[in-house]
């Protein structure tokens, strides 16, 4: 039995390590090329969920036991690791200064999609979004992340047999 518990935690940390590392990755991306709403959410929740179930063991209990924990854990280890990203991305390690500019309005973060609609709406954000609009499509883009996560960490049951 306890063979079996250090066999889990061990996975575990190796899917924290998974979701920090995509986090990092995913911070410096988003800091050079701005945002893709959505876009990476989606593909972060995934690609962390597709990495950890191509692991040997990938595929355990524990992922079905507490998917809804696991996937909290993820999506924090995630976004510390975006931070990171973020700050590493800069002249100077700054993580939360990127993100307090934003909200305070002094820079803002461009977004993908915003500049093909044309007329009004691509006036008013081709400077890119900040404060309430970018709080909206992050708290979006964070809730379909974590979404994708919760529902794509579970193994595939095997129906019974009647």
């Amino acid at each position: 039995m306890k063979k079996t518990s250090k066999h889990t935690v061990k996975n575990i940390l190796i899917y924290v390590f998974i979701a920090l590392l995509i986090g990092l990755l995913t911070g410096w991306i988003r800091y050079w090329t701005g945002y893709y709403v959505l876009l990476q959410g989606i593909l972060a929740g995934l690609l962390i969920s597709w990495t950890i179930h191509q692991l040997p063991g990938g595929r355990e209990k524990i992922l079905s036991d507490a998917s809804f924990k696991l996937s909290a854990l993820l999506f924090l280890s995630f976004m510390a690791g975006q931070a990171i990203g973020f700050g590493w991305a800069q002249p100077w390690f700054d993580p939360a200064g990127w993100v307090t500019r934003i909200l305070n309005g002094k820079t803002s973060e461009s977004v993908f999609g915003i500049f093909s609609t044309g007329g009004v709406v691509h006036e008013f954000y081709s400077n890119g979004v900040n404060d309430g609009f970018w709080i909206v499509l992050s708290l979006l883009d964070l809730a379909f992340m974590f979404f994708l996560l919760l529902v794509s960490l579970p193994p595939k049951t095997a129906k019974k047999k009647s």
